[in-house]
């Protein structure tokens, strides 16, 4: 196996066509490790990693901003624009911050300068955009790169986990006195898409209300808590958890909200009264109370996760191991998964083919914590015949 990689590295800095020939010759030498490894993959690897290629979309899920809005006017729609990026950029870092620490983060690293926030952007995306003659209206994704933020953390001394709790489907139930609503247009319902915490510590899925979902959970089976029909919920949204959240309004300012399960933060048995702020009326109610249920989950999370800043001088430990795709975008989308997982701190490659690839994965953690890591973060990182093996879990 060691020389198999060795004889890789060297051979990656030769050409594209130069490497497959040397591949080729190769396969003589290599035939047991590669059929243990890449015919593990096949059988294993391509059927978990179909199975969660929707989710590569989330690159770096926690280090993700998305929905930020911004509306912005200047002297023409161009400087409207480039000012709204700006403005996203500084918005989507207070949201980070706010994900990791809460509000006492949050305002503590208001003061951050948006220079500096901009270099540590990654990517951004438009989802909706509109302009004027003197204003930009957008809603926009940001991406931040995790090694510049662990450094700025570090730098700062402020503790905080990077690893997801597993996902949670959130059904919301909306009460009133003519009956019960979930996938109609509701304040409750609003309120919980409006957290957009599909990428947050705790992420939450709120089900999309198409005609799959609507013909597996009505109103009615979901009020009555139907174990069958929640439960075909939860697997189409690969999920490990759900949790019915009900509400409903008591007069025009205050919602009662209760939700009582078990989640990926553990048992949660809410059931309060929430009262808009400022008059907003029973949408702020609601907003509210799904607010304050997901902040209570994310401070649950932060409790049993939170560690130390993330510092840049811990020893880094390599490993050879085998991943298995189908295509150089693939790869892509899969590296930057592995990349965004708390204690890696490289991915290079070993030696390539059609199924795959022989990488070098550096990390600064312990073994046990990388692996638990990984696992968290959807893959699992398994030994067989010899052959560490990333596969999905």
């Amino acid at each position: 196996m060691n020389s198999f990689i060795h004889d890789a590295l060297n051979t990656s800095k030769r050409s594209v066509a130069g490497l497959s020939d040397r591949l080729t010759q190769m396969c003589g030498e290599t035939t047991a490790v590669l059929r243990c490894a890449l015919a593990c993959m096949i059988v294993l690897g391509f059927a978990g990693l179909a199975a969660i290629q929707p989710a590569f979309a989330a690159e770096n899920p926690l280090y993700t901003i998305t929905g930020v809005e911004v509306d912005v006017r200047a002297e023409t729609a161009a400087e409207a624009k480039k000012q709204a990026i700006t403005e996203a950029n500084v918005k989507a870092f207070a949201i980070f911050a706010q994900r990791v620490g809460g509000k006492a983060l949050g305002d503590r690293l208001s003061d951050i300068p948006s220079k500096r926030i901009d270099a540590m952007l990654d990517s951004l995306s438009i989802e909706e955009e509109r302009t004027g003659p003197q204003r930009y209206i957008g809603k926009l994704t940001v991406r931040f790169l995790p090694g510049k933020m662990r450094a700025i953390m570090a730098e700062l001394g402020v503790a905080y986990s990077e690893k997801l709790a597993r996902r949670t489907v959130i059904v919301p139930v909306w009460r009133t006195a003519e009956g019960v609503m979930v996938w109609e247009d509701n304040p409750w319902r609003a309120a919980w898409l409006s957290l957009r915490a599909e990428n947050s510590p705790v992420p939450l899925i709120v089900p999309l209300g198409d005609l799959a979902d609507t013909d597996t959970l009505t109103a009615e089976l979901a009020a009555g808590r139907d174990e069958a029909a929640l439960e075909a919920i939860r697997l189409r949204y690969e999920a490990d958890a759900l949790l019915v959240a009900e509400a409903s309004p008591v007069g025009e300012d205050t919602v009662q909200a209760s939700m009582i399960g078990t989640s990926a933060v553990g048992r949660l048995e809410f059931d309060k009264a929430y009262v808009a702020e400022n008059g907003g009326g029973i949408a702020e109610a609601a907003r509210i109370a799904a607010l304050r249920f997901h902040q209570v989950m994310l401070l649950r999370w932060k409790k049993k996760n939170e560690t130390g800043p993330v510092t840049q001088s811990l020893p880094v430990a390599t490993l050879p191991i085998a991943v298995a795709f189908y295509s150089t975008e693939e790869w892509s989308a899969l590296r930057a998964r592995i990349l965004s997982t708390p204690g890696v701190s490289g991915v290079d490659i070993s030696t390539i083919s059609q199924g795959g690839a022989i990488v070098q994965l550096s990390y600064v953690t312990g073994f046990e914590q990388l692996r638990q890591s990984l696992w968290s973060a959807g893959l699992a990182l398994q030994n067989v015949g010899g052959t560490w093996v990333l596969q999905a879990s």
